[in-house]
């Protein structure tokens, strides 16, 4: 209760940024269906009267605050994000040999997007691992994360009647961005824009089950344990203090 009760108290801080007229309404979009029961019995009323010192577009003030906050501290900020965040034409990270600039390119194509017009997001599981090979030996990995839409998470228990498959979405992100990975694909930058144009094909399990075939790494695959054991080494090479071994109890046979 304590932590569902700050969760909200830091919504609460973060609406008071945006304009006054639209607190309302991007509160309720997050509290749907039985949050607004949640909202009634055990939260804090929301502040709709003070102004917001910030000039932000009213079209969709919480886009634009967060471009600004972007903007303003992108010197602190960890990594820019060109992938999920493409800020026009080049999706790609400018200090990458053009093979990895070109993967990354097709890869950007998969975000942004909902399940609803990219059926393959329901195929894939939480946390997929890309491990990309380069012509001098070199690899580099990316996460393919899968989020997931809810009408509300206002409660502990009954996730799977709030969850909203349709509107789930994915993040492309350089590295590994999970301690349990449900999946690896392998395949070299060259292949890239195909493996993601056959993730965009995808309409039923046929389709994925064709994907898997041919980039995917089963538990059955003879190399296996060289890709899964080879997580660890990226992690040494590229985040030493956060390197470790992943635990793979999770991972899927898809």
């Amino acid at each position: 209760m304590y932590f569902d009760l700050i969760r909200n108290g830091a919504e609460l801080n973060f609406l008071r940024l945006l304009p006054a007229a639209s607190r309302q309404a991007i509160l309720d979009g997050w509290y749907e269906k039985s949050g607004q029961l949640k909202l009634l019995l055990a939260y804090t009323a929301i502040d709709s009267a003070t102004p917001s010192l910030l000039e932000l577009d009213k079209g969709d003030p919480k886009q634009a605050f967060a471009r600004q906050l972007l903007a303003r501290r992108a010197d602190i900020n960890a990594a820019p994000d060109p992938i999920n965040r493409c800020p026009g034409s080049h999706c790609y990270r400018t200090d990458q040999p053009p093979a990895l600039q070109r993967a990354e390119q097709a890869l950007s194509r998969l975000t942004n997007r909902l399940a609803a017009g990219l059926p393959v997001i329901r195929s894939l599981p939480e946390a997929t691992l890309l491990r990309v090979e380069q012509g001098d030996g070199r690899r580099e990995i990316y996460s393919l994360l899968r989020n997931r839409a809810h009408s509300n998470v206002a409660f502990m228990y009954g996730e799977s009647l709030r969850w909203q498959p349709r509107l789930d979405t994915l993040t492309v992100y350089p590295g590994i961005l999970s301690s349990y990975p449900n999946f690896i694909f392998n395949l070299p930058a060259a292949e890239v824009p195909a493996f993601v144009a056959a993730l965009e094909r995808v309409k039923e399990g046929e389709d994925f089950e064709r994907i898997v075939e041919r980039w995917g790494v089963r538990r059955s695959h003879p190399r296996f344990w060289d890709y899964f054991n080879d997580l660890a080494r990226y992690l040494e090479e590229t985040d030493p203090l956060e390197a470790g071994v992943l635990d793979m109890n999770r991972y899927e046979n898809l």
